[in-house]
């Protein structure tokens, strides 16, 4: 069996377990309630809640933009769109939920608009931060509020939560390091190489990681620039809850703005670890149950995921892999060699 292959079949059982994991729970619930749920959806605040989240990829691509700006650098607004769309749909085929895409994002960004690449690579490290530092805030919360409910699984979420700021913490460490930061990329580029025509130049690696991390310094000594870019973080994470809030006011369900923010939160908790694709059939299980904890109907709560994936997972995703079939050929088309 070849790469190629292997490839399909490992697609197919992994997506194929998703699907299943799904199917199992509406067939559970019940497949004509389901249904009868989703035939009442009106279409025109379906429709609403899929401008929503078209707005929620063009916020992301201004925050994206205004961190190279603050480092002198900008992009034009098509390209940064079709990265962010395709960063959307990395994130749908790789093992979790809101992470993956940025090694490829911050690639193509270089080749594309001749972004130096520590400027490029920098930039959604800050970004992966910043959403890290809104998930821990918003989800912090959601826990106390859970602590005074008396939900059964708030010492997990607790324990998740550490973990998550653990993690980060680990991240900005070894970032801002450079013997540890110099260790952890030269055994990439030895992966790398064993897989590329391309020979192994430590010096070189040495270089870009000090200009990187003098990339880093500038934004860490920079406080406004990084306010204003927490809060359009913000605003991109309370517009994509929003949007599931709208979803289902679309199926006449009335629930309140915190149990969807609760929810949204515990399930991208879920789909952070490294499971299935996108996070698909975990993440959610564990909103059916949540939604079903604030006494929503399982046929309404299932209704409101599959609306929810149908557009944070079905569109983007097959719109997100055309937007990485046009970057491809885009960044083919351009001949010249990017600054390190």
């Amino acid at each position: 069996m070849d790469r190629k292959q292997h490839r399909l079949l490992r697609n197919i059982v992994v997506y194929g377990l998703g699907i299943s994991i799904i199917s199992f729970i509406i067939y559970k619930i019940g497949i004509f309630e389901v249904c009868a749920v989703l035939a009442s959806a009106n279409v025109g605040i379906y429709l609403f809640a899929v401008f929503i989240y078209l707005v929620t990829l063009y916020v992301l691509s201004m925050r994206w933009n205004y961190l190279l700006k603050l480092n002198g650098y900008s992009a034009g607004s098509k390209n940064l769109l079709l990265l962010i769309t395709m960063g959307q749909f990395i994130n749908n085929v790789t093992p979790s939920m809101k992470g993956g895409s940025e090694p490829f994002r911050a690639y193509y960004l270089s080749k594309l608009e001749q972004i130096p690449y520590h400027v490029s690579f920098s930039a959604v490290i800050i970004e992966r931060i910043l959403d890290s530092v809104i998930f821990l805030i918003f989800s912090f919360f959601v826990i106390i509020y859970f602590a005074l409910k008396g939900v059964v699984y708030t010492e997990a979420f607790a324990i998740a939560w550490f973990l998550v700021m653990a993690l980060t913490i680990s991240i900005v460490y070894i970032a801002m390091h450079k013997k540890w930061a110099f260790k952890i990329t030269l055994q990439i580029a030895k992966v790398v190489t064993k897989f590329s025509s391309k020979t192994l130049n430590e010096q070189k690696i040495k270089d870009t990681i000090n200009k990187f991390q003098k990339t880093m310094i500038f934004f860490k000594g920079n406080r406004k620039g990084m306010i204003t870019a927490l809060l359009i973080s913000s605003a991109w994470w309370l517009l994509d809850i929003f949007r599931i809030y709208v979803l289902f006011i679309a199926i006449s369900t009335n629930v309140a703005f915190i149990s969807v923010a609760s929810t949204y939160l515990v399930a991208l908790l879920v789909g952070i670890l490294p499971t299935l694709p996108g996070g698909l059939g975990t993440s959610d299980t564990a909103m059916i149950a949540m939604y079903s904890f604030f006494n929503i109907p399982y046929s309404n709560a299932a209704a409101g995921t599959l609306l929810d994936r149908s557009i944070s997972y079905i569109g983007v995703t097959i719109i997100g892999s055309i937007a990485f079939k046009i970057i491809k050929k885009k960044s083919k088309e351009n001949s010249y060699e990017v600054e390190s």
